[in-house]
């Protein structure tokens, strides 16, 4: 009996009968009194100290508040409130979320800078704003990678093609490269960065194969080299990587809840298969549903959890497992350019109808190092049925819920002679059926993970009650959305559809609990009670 395939790749869906609910806040954890000594310290483990004796947990930008800087202090039974006042400067706000104290920006700081530049001490930036189009077509093009030379920072176009790169001014001297793949690299340095949106036309790059010396090898010794090479091309030691989370729902095309995170993820070795990443939630905002759902709520569970499991080169899970190869028709589709690099193209799908092989899609491996630099796959027909048993972990009685398009990426950006893990994305439509209550809807889900920064994992060790866990629901763990929260971090800039649909919402609703939005809530959540109770 072979293992169960799908399981890594799944995130976990809940649907509820419609009902909302408000958060308040509580600074009593501010309000704590500590005593902390440093002697030439660095304001990480300042705030450490803090944590460890209070019992809570700070989430910040260590570019914003220089977690690096040393300094010397010795304060005895003063309030969180006051240490954080004095070692800052009175320079930042702090906001409490549970035990959790985020450190963030004054909202409307008045700038010194340029438009394109804003400065907080150590974490001065530059912000570098495009569009990427296809020279010859015209089109955008969306998931193309912008970062910067042999640096870990880096970000993706949204599907408008627009993008927006925070970029520190310490790599004033460094270059920003823009790559997609099938097109030709487009270089620009840092100091020619100016602060108008720049639009990039990437030309074409249609690889003749009489310009590339190739001996032919099969697909499956191309896999069987990837394989064995996975300790050569990726990281063998744990990192920590800075990343940003969306999960976008949507309603029969509308709308329904936006919700983003910044967090931390400890990547485990590629050389310890046993080895799990762990996600780390740093600070995060939702939309407080832009449109209202209509009959049942739509939640995510184990998101953040889950998308980490698409790094097929560490999970090496169904189609790239040695133990399913047999089951898999592999073919060599075509050789493409990406970053410069001669690229193979292998095709997949499963050989045979079976309940338990269902993956299809293409596989990008680099000609040169065999290194996998890109997966992008779906599940099939005939696997829907399979999915649709462990995908939906709980629904209303009575309602018919059946996935009808599974699809995921996943992408490797390569730095200093490794490929890192770079974008992840999970997008899954459902049809949500009830004839008792006229139901017939099309639920999407989006999930991206982007790798903003990554660095060496020097012995930081996250703790179990700050993990996102596969129970937990992302969306309950986030705030508000607000356009200055997210500081020097790197982002998926939305797209103008989300925008639209955002602004919109903020247009209409001042609060979580608009007064007509709640009176209907209200009204729909007292006539389902009604019902239960009337048996109908």
């Amino acid at each position: 009996m072979m293992k169960p395939v799908c399981g890594f790749y799944l995130i976990v869906f809940l649907l509820f009968m419609k009902v909302s609910f408000g958060q308040g806040e509580d600074n009593s954890a501010l309000d704590q009194e500590v005593s902390i000594e440093a002697n030439h310290e660095s304001i990480a483990s300042v705030l450490e100290q803090i944590a460890s004796q209070a019992q809570v947990y700070f989430s910040y930008d260590p570019l914003l508040i220089g977690a690096d800087r040393k300094i010397d202090a010795s304060l005895s039974s003063k309030s969180i409130r006051e240490i954080l006042d004095i070692i800052f400067e009175s320079r930042f706000v702090y906001q409490v979320l549970n035990n959790q104290i985020v450190i963030t920006s004054p909202e409307n700081e008045p700038g010194t800078f340029d438009s394109n530049e804003r400065a907080n001490g150590p974490s001065s930036i530059r912000i570098f704003y495009g569009k990427v189009i296809d020279l010859q077509e015209k089109n955008p093009l969306p998931f193309t990678s912008i970062s910067v030379l042999r640096q870990p920072i880096g970000t993706i176009s949204n599907t408008d093609g627009d993008f927006e790169l925070k970029i520190p001014r310490t790599m004033i001297n460094d270059t920003v490269v823009v790559s997609c793949m099938g097109y030709k690299q487009f270089r620009l340095p840092v100091s020619e960065i100016t602060d108008e949106q720049v639009t990039i036309y990437l030309q074409p790059s249609n690889i003749q194969l009489q310009e590339v010396k190739v001996i032919y090898i099969s697909p499956q010794e191309i896999l069987r080299r990837m394989k064995s090479k996975i300790s050569l091309n990726y990281p063998e030691e744990p990192e920590i990587m800075t990343s940003f989370y969306r999960e976008v729902l949507s309603q029969d095309n509308h709308f329904i809840d936006v919700a983003e995170a910044v967090m931390d993820i400890r990547k485990a070795s590629y050389n310890n298969l046993l080895a799990e990443d762990k996600v780390k939630f740093i600070k995060g905002r939702k939309s407080l549903n832009v449109k209202p759902f209509q009959f049942v709520d739509f939640k995510i569970q184990g998101g953040p959890y889950y998308i980490t499991k698409l790094d097929v080169v560490k999970t090496l899970d169904s189609f790239l497992d040695p133990e399913y190869a047999e089951f898999y028709k592999f073919t060599l589709d075509d050789i493409i350019d990406y970053d410069t690099r001669s690229t193979y193209v292998i095709a997949f799908k499963p050989k045979d109808k079976r309940d338990d092989i269902f993956y299809q899609g293409k596989l990008y491996v680099d000609m040169s190092s065999f290194a996998l630099v890109k997966a992008e796959f779906e599940i099939n027909r005939a696997g829907l049925k399979f999915a649709q048993q462990t995908l939906i972990q709980k629904k209303p009685k009575d309602f018919f819920v059946r996935p009808i398009q599974v699809q995921y990426l996943v992408t490797y950006r390569r730095s200093d002679a490794k490929w890192h893990l770079s974008n992840a994305q999970a997008s899954i439509d459902f049809r949500v059926r009830s004839k008792k209550d006229k139901i017939n809807s099309v639920f999407h889900s989006l999930s991206e993970l982007l790798i903003t920064d990554f660095k060496p994992d020097e012995g930081l060790r996250f703790k179990r009650n700050e993990l996102f866990s596969p129970r937990d629901i992302f969306t309950e763990m986030v705030n508000s959305y607000d356009d200055n929260f997210w500081g020097d971090y790197n982002i998926i800039k939305p797209s103008k559809e989300l925008r639209k649909a955002l602004d919109k919402y903020y247009q209409e609703n001042d609060s979580l609990f608009h007064a007509p939005l709640k009176q209907e809530q209200e009204e729909l959540m007292q006539r389902s009670l009604t019902e239960k109770s009337s048996g109908k």
